[in-house]
């Protein structure tokens, strides 16, 4: 959002009476003055084509807007005093804005080079079979990736281009990041053109909604989106991402590699869980070596030994009892919903509730109920803890405690409501939960001052006069619960809101009647 206040010309630079605080105009000021006079200079006395020239005009006003305007700094460049701290956040906020704008610019010449080139193709014969078949391969070279890589920004930059003009403009406008564009384009990958519309008109109409949210969380946000919009091929979508299911290695440097699985989030949850929890033993035990380490020499461990003793990796072993958070309405979990309902599991974010009854029935995520593949499990052991959630206000049920530090039911509950970090943009692993109006200055300690945050922000918090503000409704304006204002000592703003469960707030389509809502009130377990 954009916060500027209407200033007296004395007040800006250049203006007659600087602002209080406001060190005088200097030669250093005027040299800057001067280099920007050149500069201005050199470009318009540029010899190039009208169109050449029209490109660059629009970078040029792209730089501008982000040196007068900014939603990520109280005070734009242009607003801000020489040589101050305010100053400097907002050259960093300029850059973010042009970015995205340049961002958008990159998108659209990439689908109108992929245009061009398929075009040349045809006036020199190429056969139509073959026509802009090189066309990613000679844009990456001019963008200076790898193949891949412009194959993948080729395709995500046509989707944004051709299915989400709303969203690419609200990038062009610098109101939306980059990542997050490329996190909308990348989720609806495999989406109907009618919910990429959908989504699209949404982030058009409140790109505020998206403030604050980072890759993870934005991306879980969306999933729960096209889980809603079109429930009747979720089984399929569940049931085709299993299959590609797959482990790769990528070596790193000095003898090191990286490994990395796609796995069901149940499992992958799971297994990060035991890794974790059997680290954390080692470390209690006297363990000296990082707990991160211990987690990696425990994998290696669990798959080489299975190897060396001769046992079948791929056999069926008895699974250790696991306590895996779950955020479901009843009516999911009793199988009374719909297959648009999502559930929350702690530490993956938004998953299809039929993922979850499936695998508590024993069978395969996907299934088909009734097909002749679907088989019991009868090795499940898993012990899963469920809290509930109205289906219409999407809220936990309320804890309160007269403790300075959080007891460990509501510590747990504030975890499966907030999933990761609360800090703006931030997607860590909660590891602290923190009083958001601190506990010396009379905050209580219940679920709405209560919030999870990783090591590194709540320390953050703690050393610098921030200033973390309760929003009355999230900064949509949709009627869901609300964030936090974030305001760094130097003026940096953002927002931040939990996650939601779901139904996502989506309009109606024109001409359709709204759903009735279901009043079967809150229940806890």
């Amino acid at each position: 959002m954009e916060h500027r206040t209407q200033q007296a010309d004395g007040d800006r630079p250049g203006g007659g009476d600087p602002r209080p605080g406001a060190a005088p105009p200097s030669s250093g000021a005027r040299a800057t003055s001067d280099a920007l006079d050149r500069a201005a200079a050199q470009l318009a006395g540029l010899e190039a084509a009208a169109s050449a020239r029209g490109v660059l005009a629009e970078i040029l006003t792209a730089t501008l807007a982000a040196a007068t305007s900014t939603r990520s700094t109280r005070d734009p460049l242009a607003d801000t005093a020489p040589d101050s701290a305010e100053e400097a956040l907002a050259v960093f906020a300029g850059l973010d804005h042009l970015r995205s704008s340049l961002a958008a610019l990159d998108a659209s010449w990439q689908v109108e080079a992929e245009r061009r080139i398929t075009r040349s193709d045809a006036d020199r014969d190429v056969p139509a079979s073959r026509r802009g078949k090189g066309a990613s391969h000679e844009i990456a070279l001019a963008r200076r990736v790898s193949p891949s890589a412009g194959s993948y920004s080729l395709a995500s930059a046509r989707r944004l281009v051709a299915q989400l003009p709303g969203t690419s403009s609200v990038l062009r406008s610098g109101r939306l990041t980059a990542e997050q564009a490329s996190t909308v384009a990348t989720t609806l990958d495999g989406a109907s053109p009618e919910t990429c519309a959908r989504i699209d008109r949404l982030i058009a109409e409140a790109p505020e909604a998206l403030q604050g949210r980072g890759r993870r969380r934005l991306a879980s946000d969306l999933r729960a989106m096209i889980q809603q919009l079109e429930p009747d091929g979720s089984r399929d979508r569940a049931e085709r991402t299993a299959r590609a299911r797959h482990v790769t290695m990528t070596p790193l440097a000095d003898g090191m590699a990286r490994l990395s699985a796609v796995l069901p989030g149940l499992d992958a949850t799971a297994m990060m869980q035991t890794l974790e929890a059997r680290a954390a033993s080692q470390r209690a035990a006297g363990s000296r070596t990082p707990a991160r380490a211990l987690e990696a020499d425990l994998l290696v461990e669990a798959v080489l030994r299975a190897e060396t003793t001769g046992q079948d990796p791929g056999a069926p072993t008895p699974r250790p009892r696991l306590d895996l958070g779950i955020v479901i309405t009843d009516t999911a979990l009793l199988g009374r919903g719909d297959e648009s309902e999502c559930a929350l599991l702690e530490g993956y974010g938004t998953i299809p509730a039929h993922v979850i009854t499936d695998t508590l029935q024993g069978r395969p995520p996907g299934t088909i109920v009734g097909s002749p593949e679907e088989h019991p499990d009868h090795e499940a052991a898993a012990v899963f803890r469920q809290l509930y959630r109205s289906p219409r206000s999407g809220q936990l049920v309320a804890m309160e405690s007269r403790a300075r530090t959080f007891p460990v039911g509501l510590s747990r509950l504030i975890r499966l409501r907030d999933v990761t970090c609360r800090t703006p943009w931030c997607n860590a692993v909660i590891r602290q939960i923190d009083h958001v109006l601190p506990h010396h200055r009379g905050g209580p300690t219940s679920l709405e001052n209560g919030q999870g945050l990783c090591v590194r922000c709540n320390l953050a918090k703690e050393l610098g006069l921030w200033e973390v503000t309760p929003l009355e409704e999230g900064p949509t304006g949709t009627g869901r619960p609300g964030g936090h204002r974030w305001t760094s000592p130097h003026g940096a703003v953002g927002y931040s809101s939990p996650p939601s469960v779901g139904p996502p707030i989506i309009p109606a389509a024109e001409g359709s009647d709204p759903p009735a809502p279901r009043d079967r009130g809150d229940a806890a377990a």
